[in-house]
């Protein structure tokens, strides 16, 4: 969406006082977008990796380094039905490994080996910069204040 038809937006928004709530959803879903289209292109460049595979390395390495599929699940962020085919493309790179569930036999436990926390950390080194461009034309405050709001409407979602 071009600069000006956003601007363009929030003009008319402003006239428009009953879609007052599009000021919030509208940029928030354009910063997703943007966001998502940057990292699945630098995923994919550099690392050969995509989304879900990057949500699985840091859902592990964020929860612990060692979960069952139904918690693997439950912590990440794209739905259940791609996870075996992600699984396979990260046990095949290394990344990962599954092993038999000691509390549980008929499951596999799955487990974050070095070289995949290694490339996430990469990742997320990588992300950490495009994200700066981003989030670069707020003040500290702004981006305290801005953390603090999402968190907020994030914890409200669950």
């Amino acid at each position: 969406m071009e600069k000006r038809y956003i601007e363009k937006f929030f003009d008319n928004m402003e006239q428009q006082k009953e879609y007052d709530v599009f000021n919030i959803s509208l940029p928030i879903t354009l910063i997703y977008k943007n966001n998502y289209n940057k990292n699945e292109q630098m995923f994919k460049q550099k690392y050969n990796l995509i989304h879900s595979d990057v949500d699985v390395l840091a859902s592990l390495y964020f929860n612990g380094k060692e979960l069952s599929p139904t918690e693997l699940y439950s912590a990440i962020i794209f739905s259940s039905g791609g996870m075996t085919k992600v699984l396979k493309k990260l046990e095949s790179l290394k990344y990962i490994s599954r092993k038999e569930n000691p509390n549980d036999k008929r499951s596999m436990l799955v487990k974050l080996e070095k070289s995949g926390e290694e490339i996430l950390l990469n990742c997320l080194d990588d992300l950490i910069e495009l994200k700066k461009e981003t989030y670069n034309a707020l003040t500290k405050k702004e981006r305290e204040d801005l953390k603090r709001i999402l968190k907020k409407i994030t914890l409200s979602l669950s």
